[in-house]
């Protein structure tokens, strides 16, 4: 259901912020990696204590760890692969970061018509074994893995815990799951009283809170610099891109509507208060027409969005005027 490629967002802070003079009052900066959800995650910090920010940090990655047990469809002992196995047999009681995801994407279902849907799963498991056999799956099975999609049929509203209304409904948290995580890694920074500080997922998903000494906020290039790309300066905000792969024969992001992956080969980032509201509606966006992605988007007052060719060049920016852009002069 999606797909970034850490080369289309180009994390400008890497070489700028860790490369900063650092003065009034913050005497360290820390930048610490871990590889989880099939990703880099990237973590950097700047603290009046190098040991205070290193503790936090670590607290950071280990909720980063735990949600990856708690939401991976990969690992069988996982909440989320429990819930698969026997949900469309009784109602289970899961993690409450679970409970709370599958909450927020039944929203964004709702909000969206059902183009952005975790229970995506049956189809994404078709596309890619096609893939792997090279042709196309028939229509004869399309039909058949769309029956077993459907966020309607996610029963949340028992007090003994989730059920699926479906003999096959299967749930893939991929088009929301690294957003969610990086907000969850940013609020143990920020509840701990760090106040610079950066999360990044791949770069396919980022939140900031404050900016490098200096600065005006965290600097982030959507697409490329050579291309017309756009420097973000991210403060209390999250960024996440998503785009067709165009290196595999179907791609990995499927339209739940229509049952095939997604057309449209441009790439899409959503800025946006957190980091699970950019990293579903990017995903979302890449499925829509222009003109049905600014209907949605106008349902989210603090939301833009930045739509780019395959090679970097913008092609479209609904809301500009909230963006805080770095002046070209300053690159």
């Amino acid at each position: 259901m999606r797909f970034a490629d850490p080369r289309h967002v180009v994390l400008a802070f890497m070489l700028l912020a860790l490369n900063v003079p650092v003065s009034g009052g913050v005497s360290a900066v820390v930048h610490q990696q871990r590889y989880a959800m099939g990703t880099m995650f990237d973590v950097i910090v700047f603290h009046h204590s190098r040991a205070d920010a290193m503790r936090v940090i670590e607290e950071a990655f280990t909720e980063i760890d735990r949600l990856e047990r708690v939401m991976s469809h990969y690992r069988s002992d996982s909440d989320l692969s429990k819930l698969n196995r026997e949900a469309r047999h009784r109602a289970v009681r899961v993690d409450a970061s679970l409970y709370e995801i599958l909450r927020d994407s039944i929203e964004f279902s709702r909000r969206s018509r059902g183009r952005f849907d975790v229970t995506i799963a049956p189809l994404l498991r078709l596309w890619r074994a096609s893939a792997d056999d090279g042709h196309a799956p028939t229509p004869e099975a399309i039909a058949q893995a769309r029956r077993c999609v459907g966020y309607e049929k996610i029963d949340l509203s028992g007090t003994d815990g989730i059920r699926f209304r479906s003999d096959c409904l299967e749930v893939d948290l991929g088009g929301i799951g690294k957003g969610y995580a990086v907000d969850r890694a940013l609020g143990i920074l920020t509840s701990a009283g760090i106040r610079r500080a950066m999360v990044n997922a791949g770069g396919s998903s980022i939140s900031a809170v404050g900016a490098p000494p200096g600065r005006n906020g965290w600097p982030v290039l959507l697409g490329e610099a050579d291309a017309g790309g756009m420097v973000l300066l991210l403060d209390r905000q999250s960024v996440s891109t998503s785009q067709r792969d165009t290196s595999k024969r179907f791609g990995e992001i499927i339209d739940p509507l229509t049952g095939g992956p997604a057309s449209r080969s441009h790439r899409v980032s959503v800025i946006a208060p957190t980091a699970t509201t950019a990293d579903a509606l990017s995903t979302t966006l890449l499925m829509l027409p222009m003109e049905e992605a600014t209907v949605l988007l106008s349902a989210f007052p603090d939301v833009s969005a930045v739509w780019m060719s395959p090679d970097g060049h913008t092609r479209a920016v609904f809301r500009e005027s909230r963006l805080r852009l770095q002046p070209s002069n300053h690159r």
